[in-house]
């Protein structure tokens, strides 16, 4: 369980430092594209919905999967709107994600370490998503 939360916490790293870059830009001397921030973003959000998918599948039927799924389509929709809105909208995808999963967390198994984990983690995406939204 350790691993899985260092790994959880090392995949904030991106988010926390190219919103801190976007923040204060004078610590770079060239500027980071709003790509690479996006683009980190939606793929974290296809993984998470991803990783969900099966498990949904075996247990529930064919609708929850197919919401799951939805979402990480929204995520990849979302680049082609306007960078403001794109994070906007990621950020409601990672909260539509995790309450999900806590309305689905019978099939889930989630010990409650991980589900604090969870919340943490989604809790700074989402803060780093309406950082960088601010800055912009």
């Amino acid at each position: 369980m350790r691993l899985i939360h260092i790994l959880g916490y090392a995949g904030l790293l991106p988010f926390i430092g190219l919103t801190s870059l976007q923040l204060w830009p004078q610590l770079l001397a060239f500027s980071l594209p709003f790509t690479a921030f996006q683009s980190y973003s939606q793929i974290i959000l296809a993984f998470m919905a991803g990783v969900l998918w099966p498990v949904f599948y075996r247990q529930s039927g064919l609708t929850l999967p197919v919401w799951v799924v939805s979402i990480a389509l929204v995520g990849w929709f979302s680049s082609l709107l306007l960078p403001q809105h794109q994070l906007l909208v990621l950020a409601a995808a990672y909260i539509a994600v995790r309450l999900i999963e806590l309305r689905q967390g019978s099939l889930l198994n989630y010990s409650p370490a991980y589900h604090r984990l969870r919340n943490q983690l989604t809790t700074v995406v989402v803060i780093c998503h309406l950082l960088y939204w601010w800055s912009i």
